[in-house]
């Protein structure tokens, strides 16, 4: 092995995916010794750190706990990996070794104390050059095919590249404006894994209830209920937004998942409760006397919501407190803390963050991330059966199987053939 690839049609590993995963697994690898070429089909690697937190770059969580991550396989399974590289060791690789200064804000999210994802980027690049990694941007790969003890990897425009090793970290679905478009799905199908059927995940969700709608741009605190079969099977705190096509906001992108989950979305209902967490919108009810029921509820949401909550529940505004009579009381109770939101779908892959499903991690090495089932390939990222909630946990997600997959690939070579 060689520090830095002399001949790019023939490495020691050669990185699929040029996003949070991918350069991760370039750098750790070459930094082991071995030869990388990382390909990368967009003609700047990084795309979807440049765009997340509106450019921001939300880059990991200030706490973390196997809960804030789903996968339909073995939980254990998925904190075994996350295990691998502690939150807190992640955190000092970026303000150490990358020299990106972090800043934790009241939400818990991390983002670098220059509020620009441009700098997150640039020292991911500038530490991959270090390494010793070769790079190729605007190669799109299309096909990946085992020979003898190797991979032969089709470029368009550019022949075949053989390596001995292949990370696979092309992403998901989601955000296909930033160049993802699941082909590593079919990469890896080719190569003889399951998918876990895919759909977006931290997603806007839309309405058809006119009511709702009307009040884009009213940003509220709320607590979202998720129930299936009359059952809550989530529950979720946070800044809630309706849009013109139905509701988002940090909170509701968090429960997306139950909506879009073909599996789920049939029976999955959605209830919001108003307010900050632990508080309760409806005791402005209980007082009697003669003010007006519009004037106790303004008090404690805001004016729009407050008369949209009166027009659903058939109260009239004037109405006093000590003349409301029982129905309406009980009405409007359920209003402010259950209130029903008609969900009719979502915003699909072009405005979700992540992908859902994907490839099982039954199907790898946890230690190494290689394949049972392709030996000489890893997987890392987005493609993988694990989905983080809002709040920087996907990136988590994508920096520790990145490193892990990258060190493994370099690891493993000449114990496969």
């Amino acid at each position: 092995m060689t520090a830095r690839a002399r001949d790019h049609r023939q490495v020691d590993v050669a990185v699929v995916g040029g996003g949070a995963a991918g350069l991760l697994a370039a750098t750790f690898a070459a930094r082991a010794g071995a030869s990388v070429l990382l390909l990368e089909s967009a003609a700047r690697p990084g795309a979807k750190i440049r765009v997340s937190g509106g450019g921001r770059c939300n880059v990991l969580p200030s706490r973390m706990n196997v809960e804030d991550f789903h996968t339909h396989g073995s939980v254990p399974a998925m904190r075994n990996v996350l295990a691998g590289w502690p939150l807190e060791d992640v955190r000092d690789h970026f303000e150490r070794h990358l020299r990106v200064p972090l800043k934790v804000e009241s939400t818990g999210k991390v983002f670098p104390a220059s509020d620009s994802s441009r700098d997150v980027v640039e020292a991911l690049l500038t530490d991959l050059d270090r390494s010793g990694a070769g790079l190729e941007a605007g190669a799109r790969v299309l096909g990946i095919r085992p020979r003898e003890s190797t991979f032969s990897l089709s470029i368009h425009g550019r022949g075949d590249l053989r390596a001995s090793r292949v990370v696979l970290a092309t992403g998901g679905r989601s955000l296909p404006k930033t160049g993802s478009d699941g082909a590593g799905y079919a990469f890896a199908a080719d190569l003889g894994h399951s998918i876990v059927p895919t759909y977006p995940a931290l997603v806007p969700l839309t309405t058809g209830d006119a009511g709702w709608t009307s009040l884009a741009g009213l940003a509220v605190p709320a607590t979202l209920d998720v129930r299936v079969r009359d059952k809550r099977v989530a529950r979720h705190h946070g800044d809630f937004l309706f849009t013109h096509q139905g509701f988002s906001g940090p909170v509701a992108l968090d429960v997306s998942r139950w909506f879009t989950d073909p599996k789920m979305s049939a029976d999955a209902r959605l209830f919001a409760g108003w307010g900050e967490p632990g508080t309760d919108p409806a005791t402005a009810l209980d007082a009697g006397g003669a003010r007006t029921v519009a004037a106790a509820i303004r008090d404690v949401l805001p004016r729009r919501l407050a008369d949209a909550i009166l027009a659903r529940a058939e109260v009239e505004p004037a109405t006093r407190l000590a003349e409301l009579p029982r129905d309406a009381r009980r009405r409007l109770r359920t209003l402010l803390t259950e209130c029903p939101l008609p969900v009719s779908g979502s915003l699909g892959y072009a405005k979700a963050e992540v992908t859902a499903g994907g490839v099982p991690l039954s199907e790898l090495h946890l230690g190494t991330l290689e394949s049972r089932l392709a030996p000489g390939l890893f997987l890392a990222g987005e493609i993988l059966d694990v989905t983080g909630r809002i709040g920087g946990f996907n990136f988590l997600w994508a920096w520790v199987t990145g490193r892990r997959a990258g060190e493994g690939a370099v690891a493993s070579l000449g114990t496969v053939g």
